[in-house]
């Protein structure tokens, strides 16, 4: 078998089944686990990225209005690789190669054509059947199952923790200018951790808001998650654009690795939960703050 994965969270996903030595080739944004980065990469982003966030959105609007792609795929190398399953998305043009892109890559492939994994995660149920899929399209259910089970029993934990905390309101912001407010899972997962997301609903998409649209008196916490975007990334930008001191001073101000776990639907979902367990509810989870998990500033 082998597998082909365009997303980093499938790649993620696929790594955790136990089946490193099945993937041949991965997409340019897929980091982890490490090893993955000596396989061969399949994509590349026509977005600079050594940019601000403001002008990371202008160009994708830009490049989106004519009717272009935000990513690349290197067709001659997929067609040479021969995968037998490739894994990708349709859920976002701006996150990754299209399960559309891939589609018409393979339209003049004749004779055999691989497995085409489409994932569409809206919800936290979604991610898990996500896995699921994936185990039962690569052979390895029982794993898929392991890593379910684990994540409900560490679900049903921390809910008997929190069963006598009050709920924290927070406001998740996933893109920073224009201002985005994190949707599809988050919000399930900031209330599975006795908090509420704020100007978001679970299962709909980020949506862009006007800061003169937040309503600032409902929010305690804002938790900064860009998509994309690691801890040092999203500080500098806070800090060189006085983000900050737009109302948003005298909130408690975190940052998490939106990057390499709020933005990406896949085993990390664990450590997503213990992260906002620690920002939220200190006097019970033990502050673990890092680099490369989470900040206060």
């Amino acid at each position: 078998m082998k597998i082909i994965s365009l997303i980093p969270s499938a790649t993620e996903i696929v790594c955790s089944l136990g089946l490193f030595d099945k993937l041949i080739g991965v997409s340019h944004e897929c980091d982890n686990p490490k090893d993955v980065l000596n396989l061969p990469r399949l994509t590349k982003s026509n977005i600079k990225l050594n940019q601000s966030s403001l002008d990371i959105n202008t160009e994708i609007k830009k490049i989106l209005s004519l009717g272009l792609s935000v990513y690349e795929v290197d067709t001659d190398l997929l067609k040479n690789l021969n995968p037998d399953i490739i894994i990708t998305q349709s859920q976002c043009s701006v996150c990754a190669v299209s399960l559309s892109q891939i589609e018409i890559c393979l339209e003049s492939w004749l004779g055999r054509k691989p497995l085409l994994i489409d994932l569409q995660p809206k919800k936290l149920n979604d991610i898990l059947n996500d896995i699921k899929q994936i185990g039962i399209n690569c052979d390895a259910l029982e794993k898929a199952k392991s890593i379910i089970n684990t994540y409900n029993s560490h679900v049903k934990e921390v809910k008997i923790k929190l069963k006598n905390t009050k709920r924290k309101n927070v406001l998740c912001v996933e893109w920073l200018d224009p201002i985005m407010i994190a949707g599809n899972w988050v919000p399930e997962l900031v209330k599975l951790v006795k908090g509420k997301s704020v100007f978001s609903n679970s299962g709909e998409h980020s949506k862009f808001i006007k800061i003169e649209e937040l309503k600032f008196s409902e929010f305690e916490k804002v938790i900064y998650m860009p998509c994309g975007y690691d801890i040092l990334k999203s500080k500098n930008e806070l800090l060189s654009h006085n983000f900050l001191d737009k109302k948003f001073s005298s909130k408690e101000n975190y940052i998490v690795d939106g990057n390499k776990y709020f933005n990406r639907p896949g085993p990390g979902l664990i450590e997503n939960i213990n992260i906002l367990c620690e920002i939220l509810h200190p006097n019970l989870f033990k502050p673990n703050p890092s680099s490369k998990r989470w900040i206060k500033i």
